[in-house]
């Protein structure tokens, strides 16, 4: 008996919007880079079919959880996000650092060999004793009294201070559009701290602790800074909701992609809040934009949350410090067994499928009307122009000179 495998209908991009209907198929800048929009595109198209995979850096400004994944599982996540957490310490602006963020080749290696480029920012400022830095509130020595509502008041010693940051990170983010690098852009993200979904009201960071209005002014003058200052397009805008806190929405002008930041959840409760951001946010995609174990339970597996119909499009295992430097054994966040158990599943994305969809020319693909087809039959390429007895995984290929997609 031949072997058979269905096929995802695929359709031209100037259909993209029939096929997702519910999706905004633009950018919120509408001066974004080709490479943006390809990406975007790549995002919209997979999205309720696959789930792409992703890491975050240990820390700052590597791959190191990347190579974890696969250590483990002979496999690279499609995704890699960095943190500008230690923009102080970066040797072009600190003669004492101990990091280069002007050093862009860690992750322009990563986008030249087909992974996803993705950035948050724990924004960190002065603690109130002046000998360290946080993104923490409060009065503590090691905390920070930072105060968001006088950062976006012109004049003030808070607004210089945030101006000044907002424009180094500006300039490494110039490094990467030189290099015709897309990056999916997450900062200020939960803002709303636990004050909707659980008791207690108190902002996490520093960015939230003047409330909505204030916080939404912040993310607007940043949006503005890096795209109308400094000529910045080739951001795709990521805002982390906490679920119940749409008032803290920055609006649909200045955000592409909804993120939700979850640990140790099970499926049911994945299925519960990728709804109510789904129903809360309709034109935009969801992503699980952090996700591992919490200190008190597993994170369910893919397939799990997947089954119930919490379809993200994407999701990003936390790092784990201790394993990283050898001081644990097991990792607190993922381990070789639940990324294994994400790959057997078929629907994960990974590097190198997509490297296939970056190298791919979306527009040029065909659709192609059936559900199955004898794998035996037709004349299959890999998009390397491979000739290929048939396809043994999920992925992009050539049959018969047509782009399909096996899902």
């Amino acid at each position: 008996m031949k072997r058979t495998l269905s096929l995802v209908v695929v359709y031209v991009w100037s259909l993209l919007t029939c096929v997702r209907a519910e999706l905004t198929a633009d950018l919120c800048n509408p001066n974004a880079t080709q490479e943006a929009k390809h990406v975007f595109a790549i995002l919209n198209y997979l999205y309720g079919e696959r789930i792409v995979s992703g890491t975050v850096a240990n820390v700052n400004w590597n791959i190191k959880e990347a190579q974890n994944v696969y250590k483990w599982t002979k496999r690279y996540p499609a995704l890699n996000v960095f943190d500008f957490i230690q923009i102080y310490a970066s040797k072009d602006v600190n003669p004492n650092g101990w990091i280069d963020y002007s050093n862009i080749s860690v992750v322009s290696s990563w986008w030249n060999q087909g992974g996803l480029v993705g950035a948050m920012w724990h924004w960190n400022v002065p603690t109130n004793d002046g000998t360290g830095w946080t993104c923490t509130p409060g009065n503590g020595n090691d905390q920070s009294n930072f105060d968001p509502q006088k950062a976006v008041t012109v004049g003030t010693e808070e607004y210089a201070r945030i101006i000044q940051d907002l424009d180094q990170v500006a300039g490494y983010l110039k490094k990467l559009q030189s290099r015709n690098i897309p990056v999916l852009w997450r900062p200020l993200y939960e803002a709303a701290g636990n004050t909707y979904e659980y008791s207690g009201g108190k902002a996490w960071f520093w960015w939230g602790i003047k409330g909505a209005d204030t916080y939404k002014k912040l993310w607007q003058l940043m949006y503005d800074r890096f795209v109308n200052y400094h000529g910045l397009n080739n951001l795709i805008w990521v805002w982390t909701s906490q679920v119940g806190d749409k008032t803290w929405y920055p609006g649909d002008e200045y955000v592409d992609i909804i993120g939700r930041d979850n640990y140790g959840f099970t499926a049911a409760k994945a299925k519960t809040e990728f709804n109510k951001l789904k129903n809360t946010f309709p034109n935009h995609m969801v992503v699980l934009a952090e996700c591992g174990h919490s200190s008190n339970n597993r994170v369910c597996d893919v397939q799990d949350m997947w089954d119930k119909g919490a379809k993200w499009g994407w999701f990003m295992t936390w790092y784990d410090y201790n394993y990283n430097t050898g001081a644990s054994a097991t990792h607190q966040h993922t381990d070789a067994e639940w990324w294994q158990t994400a790959w057997d599943s078929g629907i994960v994305v990974d590097r190198a499928e997509m490297k296939e969809l970056l190298a791919s020319d979306i527009t040029g693909i065909e659709n192609l009307n059936t559900s199955s087809l004898p794998i035996g039959d037709g004349n299959w390429y890999d998009l390397t122009g491979r000739r290929i007895a048939n396809p043994q995984r999920s992925g992009v290929y050539i049959m018969n000179g047509k782009k399909v997609v096996i899902k």
